[in-house]
């Protein structure tokens, strides 16, 4: 049926709304820009990461290293170098290193285009601790096995926290013992601060915890007149007297 218009007003005309094809093309083109970046992205950081694109090829080590195994280094290295030159983690390598018990202090760094350079500082031993740790010239104790060279070492025990005391205490009567011959090679302390140092001829001084210093200098000063000729025949010597000390002799026994 026709629609007719009412009388005095001009027919109804429907137009047709345009679209705007302009602007759809420029948020089209956005879209397009926006996902070429975001595939670049995903793209570099996937090719950079890729050990096969960069990979590390050399691994540098310096530092002067006499107790660290060049295999143990090498392995803690390689176990942590996951990605490329780009992508590898530093602080897992360094994490890796300072398990290692002779590392007292790690660096590492990229050198382009191939290279992971490491810088290593080993701890510098002093002594064996209670027999299984080794105290560091940092005052630290560190357990990478007592083997080798180590057991040569000065032997020290005592009590928790006494591992630098001692060591101090040791060194002076080692180096007033040294006057006339003597080796001290272990020191220990008991639980009331008594001290007992074992020469390297398995001699032992009872020293005692106070006034050991002035102790150690009047037993010197009378073992370098008489006991020095009979030394291997001593077994202990105990320093504990207010004016004197005691000497237990070896016992032979006769065929």
């Amino acid at each position: 049926m026709a629609v007719l218009a009412a009388r005095g007003q001009a027919p109804a005309v429907t137009r047709m709304r345009r679209l705007p094809w302009g602007q759809i093309g420029r948020h089209a083109l956005h879209l397009v820009v926006l996902g070429l970046m975001a595939w670049m992205v995903v793209w570099g950081y996937r090719t950079l990461n890729d050990p096969w694109t960069f990979p590390i090829r050399v691994v540098k080590v310096d530092g002067e290293l006499h107790r660290l195994a060049p295999m143990a280094v090498q392995s803690t290295v390689d176990n942590r170098l996951q990605g490329s030159f780009f992508g590898v983690e530093l602080k897992h390598v360094l994490e890796g290193l300072s398990g290692l018990a002779w590392v007292r202090e790690a660096r590492v760094r990229r050198e382009w285009p191939d290279t992971l350079h490491l810088w290593i500082d080993e701890h510098k031993p002093l002594a064996l601790w209670r027999g299984d740790a080794v105290l560091t010239a940092d005052g630290m104790l560190i357990y990478p096995g007592i083997e080798g060279d180590l057991l040569s070492l000065p032997a020290l025990s005592g009590g928790d926290g006494r591992e630098m005391p001692l060591w101090g205490q040791f060194n002076s009567l080692r180096q007033a013992m040294s006057s006339v011959g003597l080796t001290p090679r272990a020191m220990r302390e008991d639980q009331r601060g008594s001290l007992t140092v074992v020469l390297d001829n398995g001699m032992a001084i009872r020293v005692g915890r106070e006034d050991t210093e002035a102790r150690m200098r009047r037993f010197l000063e009378v073992f370098d007149k008489a006991l020095k000729p009979r030394m291997d025949e001593v077994q202990e010597v105990d320093l504990r007297y207010a004016h004197g000390f005691s000497v237990r002799w070896k016992t032979t026994s006769s065929g």
